[in-house]
């Protein structure tokens, strides 16, 4: 009987997971710099955790099953609630502030197409405790190097939700309609918006999209909106760091992100041409979700990169990824040199561990083990030859140019790049 792959899901083939873990590894040397401290969150969690502020959208595809206890729980959609949740449970008597981040597949019912699968990873971090606006801009250049480190091309558009909920707030609209209208602009969907308020400021405010002159021309419509202004003031004090910081950036008074726990600045990285949006990276402030947990009021901010799309951007803009061809392959010239080949292999295995080492184990003839060679496109062959072994040498073959030459065996590191 043959089984497939459930819908929505990938297996990662060898030269896949080689991309991949290369990639991560890069980004984690970022991470690393920037002093964040790695996590790891259950890929199950209770349905109510979710259900607090994630928002309507994202339970409608959700994984939700109950146990055998008759709990109600879920595969995690995303990482920010198990985050903060893990900050009442584990964290809270910890110095603030707090540097997180986190590598792991989220589940999501969603339709299957490129670019957007059912199981899917994110890269993320969390810094937790502070509320000064070199938070918010240290998350956000954290996200540009880690960026920039991986050669990629892209764009950064950023927000402030207390921008356009203190408008709402002003305007009388509710909590439940504010909502509404979020999930709508986060959508596109201008044309429900219309039904619920006429606002001309409104929609010329979340129309905004400049590099240049975008606060001030919010501002001379804002007068008279003091909450609105207040945001205003926020976003500029990011942008003024994040222009310290060389990083260009494009005001789009427009993102609002699909998570209801946001409460201030918000970024959103896209790639050109990449489809679904062109989005790889987003985030924002979320203040009032760990409170809303049962902690402390505590301010937040963070992102998510989409990991899938991040490769999938750098492929499409062919960024080379180093190769993950064998360095070396000991080939036993003949049956009698086996043992000794095999013994060479694992002292050089030991010794020389930054190298990717393989040994022939089918038995083939030194003629078919050239072949295998070639084809996985291995940098050097070690032939190991009777004759060579008794005077403690063997012959160390380079398959870009066919140079072949007699080395001793302790000069073998000393002979190979």
């Amino acid at each position: 009987m043959k089984i497939e792959r459930p819908r929505g899901t990938r297996d990662f083939l060898p030269e896949d997971m080689w991309k991949r873990r290369f990639t991560e590894n890069a980004i984690m040397e970022v991470l690393n710099s920037y002093n964040y401290e790695e996590i790891l969150i259950p890929t199950f969690e209770h349905l109510e955790l979710f259900e607090i502020k994630s928002g309507e959208e994202i339970k409608k595809h959700m994984y939700v099953f109950e146990d055998k206890g008759k709990r109600n729980l879920c595969l995690r959609p995303e990482a920010t609630a198990s985050v903060c949740r893990m900050f009442v449970e584990n964290l809270r008597n910890r110095q603030l502030p707090i540097r997180l981040y986190y590598s792991c597949p989220m589940f999501r019912y969603d339709e299957p197409q490129k670019g957007r699968y059912r199981e899917f990873w994110q890269i993320g971090v969390e810094l937790i405790g502070s509320k000064s606006s070199e938070s918010d801009a240290e998350v956000i250049a954290l996200a540009i190097d880690i960026l920039k480190k991986l050669g990629l091309k892209f764009k950064l558009e950023i927000s402030h939700l207390g921008i356009i909920r203190g408008l709402l707030n002003d305007l009388g609209i509710s909590k439940d309609n504010q909502s509404m209208i979020f999930s709508y602009i986060d959508k596109g969907d201008l044309e429900n918006i219309k039904k619920i308020m006429k606002s001309d400021i409104f929609f010329k405010l979340i129309d905004i999209r400049r590099k240049r002159d975008a606060l001030e021309l919010a501002h001379s419509m804002l007068d008279g909106h003091e909450n609105s202004i207040n945001a205003l003031k926020e976003l500029q004090k990011i942008l003024r760091l994040l222009d310290f910081s060389e990083i260009e950036y494009e005001v789009n008074l427009g993102i609002v992100r699909g998570l209801e726990y946001y409460t201030g600045m918000v970024f959103e990285i896209s790639v050109p041409n990449l489809g679904a949006q062109n989005q790889i990276c987003g985030g924002g402030r979320y203040d009032e979700l760990i409170e809303l947990l049962g902690g402390p009021k505590t301010p937040a901010v963070g992102f998510a990169f989409g990991f899938d799309r991040i490769i999938e951007a750098m492929e499409m803009q062919k960024i080379e990824i180093l190769s993950k061809n064998p360095d070396l392959l000991i080939a036993p010239a003949n049956d009698s040199v086996r043992d000794a080949a095999w013994k060479l292999t694992m002292k050089l295995r030991k010794n020389l561990v930054e190298k990717r080492i393989d040994i022939d184990l089918m038995n083939r003839k030194l003629e078919k083990i050239l072949e295998y060679a070639s084809r996985i496109g291995v940098k050097n062959v070690i032939i190991v030859g009777e004759k060579d072994l008794s005077k403690n040498k063997v012959a160390l073959r380079n398959m870009k140019t066919g140079e072949q030459k007699l080395v001793e065996i302790d000069e073998i590191a000393k002979n190979i790049d």
